[in-house]
């Protein structure tokens, strides 16, 4: 199993390298056709949580703190709503509802309109929905542990990759944070998930340096659409549609 799980890891966290986002995309879906839902969310939740110290430090020089900390409050107030709801509802309507979020996800990378070419100015405006973007997207992937639409759809559209990698990073370093005490205080995260969590912290890190170098090597778009590609029969998995 921790061979299995590091090898996950590498792939998912690569992603997360490139882009700032996209571990938990692969994650929560594969590990959830295996694991109950309630297990593979807190897992996941603290292994980002992990991984995002190291990433912050990657993202320092691109993080705006006017922008990003109002930003990452908003988030992590979404997860904590959202991981109540992951201990409420019906475990075949979480999944249903993930591989839902994940294919319209999919089909949104697919077609979406080109990457913004400079960041809007940090005014009271652009914060507010930046506010609502964020905590809306921490609300869904509390309940579904993946699936942040919201953001997916608009930092791409309004900031280009530098700034929006350092948004998503510093909206899951807090977010993660925040979502990890939530999983434990609702009793989901387990002594045994946190140590195999620990277990997949080698594939974590490498999927994180080879991410990091890919950055600035490959097209972001082409990356991002062939992220979407694997996702969609994960998606239709969880769904039921085969």
């Amino acid at each position: 199993m921790t061979l299995g799980l590091n090898l996950l890891a590498v792939f998912a966290f690569a992603v997360k390298g490139l882009a700032g986002f996209g571990p938990a995309l692969f994650l929560v879906p594969v590990l959830s056709l295996f694991w109950p839902l309630r297990q593979v969310v807190p897992y996941t939740a603290f292994l980002l949580f992990l991984a995002n110290l190291p990433m912050l430090w990657l993202v320092r020089r691109g993080l705006e703190p006017r922008r990003d900390f109002p930003a990452a409050a908003a988030y992590a107030s979404g997860l904590v709503v959202g991981t109540r709801l992951l201990v409420a509802l019906p475990e075949a309507r979480l999944k249903f509802a993930l591989g839902l979020v994940l294919l319209v996800f999919a089909v949104w990378s697919l077609v979406r309109l080109p990457t913004a070419g400079a960041a809007p100015p940090p005014d009271a405006a652009e914060l507010a929905r930046l506010t609502l973007v964020m905590l809306s997207g921490g609300l869904l992937v509390g309940a579904l542990g993946a699936g942040a639409l919201p953001l997916f759809v608009y930092l791409p559209l309004r900031y280009p990759p530098a700034a929006m990698r350092a948004l998503f990073t510093s909206a899951f370093g807090l977010g993660t944070l925040a979502w990890t005490l939530a999983n434990w205080q609702a009793g989901l995260l387990t002594g045994e998930l946190v140590r195999l969590a620990l277990l997949s912290l080698p594939g974590t890190l490498a999927g994180l340096g080879l991410g990091a170098r890919l950055f600035e090597r490959l097209p972001q778009r082409g990356q991002l659409r062939a992220v979407a590609l694997l996702l969609v029969p994960v998606a239709l998995k969880l769904m039921g549609a085969f």
